[in-house]
């Protein structure tokens, strides 16, 4: 009588063979992954308002430093700032957006605004990565602003720099 050669499927250590096959490829791919190819980075601002603040986040030089931004919508006030190493608002700023958005003093009722960030790319010196943007919900008037930054002067207080205003409805440059 002729006996059938075992198969490797019967062998009782099957499956830890096949566990380390699978983790030494885990770690090679992991590797391989990590040294020749830039995996993505993934960060996240944030808005949120309600009828008598609008507040957001925004990165400063890339995924390093975020700041936070606060809209006192009565008045018209942006302040901000960030955080340090130590867990004190280091840097801060100030900016009044209702003559940027065709508001006269005493003149804004009840006003409505938007407040959100985005990345930008400007080839002005000292600024963050990162612009903010207000809009006046009853008009669509809206307001970008330069966040000034220079991560070795931190301190001390700063006003946003307005980079340029549309007016959906007329009186002014129209929305792009």
């Amino acid at each position: 009588m002729m006996v059938a050669p075992r198969s490797f499927a019967s062998y009782r250590y099957w499956p830890l063979c096949c566990g380390l096959s699978l983790g030494i490829g885990g770690v090679v791919l992991g590797g391989w992954l990590a040294r020749d190819h830039e995996l993505p980075k993934a960060f996240a601002v944030t808005s949120q308002s309600d009828d008598k603040f609008a507040v957001c986040t925004v990165t400063m030089d890339g995924l390093n430093t975020e700041a936070f931004f606060m809209l006192d919508v009565d008045t018209g006030d942006i302040s901000g700032g960030m955080l340090n190493v130590t867990g004190q608002f280091g840097g801060s700023y100030k900016h009044n957006v209702l003559k940027d958005l065709g508001f006269k003093p005493g003149q804004a009722k009840n006003p409505k605004f938007l407040l959100v960030s985005g990345l930008a790319a400007l080839t002005r010196q000292r600024v963050a990565q990162s612009v903010l943007y207000v809009t006046d919900s009853s008009t669509g008037t809206t307001a970008a602003y330069a966040i000034p930054w220079n991560a070795q002067q931190a301190q001390g207080v700063s006003p946003l720099e307005l980079l340029n205003v549309v007016r959906p409805r007329g009186g002014g440059p129209k929305a792009p």
